[in-house]
């Protein structure tokens, strides 16, 4: 009989203990497209501007916030902003497939894991807390004004760093801190313009990113120093 051979050894589970991930909140971690777009459209509604229609937003989103109202008309930008966070905070958001499961993979595997958002403090407090989320982030930081400051300022916790959002302004905020920036299509812009920024990586499902992370972290050496100038 000829003698059994031994299984092959599982690959070891990578170790992430060097690795800081932080995230865009809104269409990032929770599918809110269609609540974002309410937001937007109650803003315009109250200000006597035309709204937008489901296929308008996504080509017209863009950060800071701010920019994007007054792009719409709004003449008022700081107070429509504050219109437009309160509208947001008025109604829950679910979160995105696989959102937790992610989240708890990294954490065990030993990520620093947090949130760097342009959505108000208050609206991004109550959606942790609604989704149940609260104590699966390291830091939470809202009410963003400038992102590439805020990631910044988080760079040094770890050698390593990644951010994950759905815009191009992540993406360019990301490189400008000195982390990976990978891009999540489904949220509130089209993969197409994610894609003509050239994320290091672009994932479609949230359960992809930790293969997508474990791929980066393997092949991208820590880097020697830091870059970026804050925007």
């Amino acid at each position: 009989m000829p003698p059994i051979a031994p299984h092959p050894a599982a690959p070891p589970r990578l170790d992430l203990t060097d690795v800081l991930v932080l995230f865009d909140w809104n269409g990032t971690l929770v599918d809110d497209t269609d609540r974002a777009l309410r937001a937007t459209n109650a803003v315009l509604t109250h200000r006597g501007l035309a709204g937008l229609t489901a296929e308008d937003f996504p080509a017209r989103w863009k950060l800071p916030l701010g920019a994007f109202l007054r792009g719409l008309g709004a003449t008022d930008p700081e107070a429509a902003e504050q219109h437009w966070n309160r509208a947001l905070a008025a109604e829950p958001a679910p979160l995105r497939h696989g959102a937790a499961r992610m989240l708890d993979t990294l954490r065990a595997r030993g990520a620093r894991l947090g949130v760097v958002s342009a959505a108000g403090a208050q609206a991004v407090a109550d959606d942790i807390r609604d989704t149940g989320l609260e104590d699966r982030f390291d830091v939470v930081l809202a009410g963003v004004a400038a992102k590439t400051s805020a990631l910044l300022s988080q760079r040094p916790t770890r050698p390593r760093a990644c951010y994950v959002g759905d815009t191009e302004y992540d993406i360019h905020c990301a490189r400008a801190a000195g982390y990976l920036a990978v891009a999540i299509t489904g949220g509130y812009r089209p993969a197409d313009a994610l894609a003509a920024v050239r994320p290091d990586a672009v994932v479609d499902d949230l359960d992809d990113l930790v293969g997508v992370l474990t791929a980066l972290h393997t092949k991208t050496p820590a880097p020697a120093s830091l870059g970026g100038t804050p925007a």
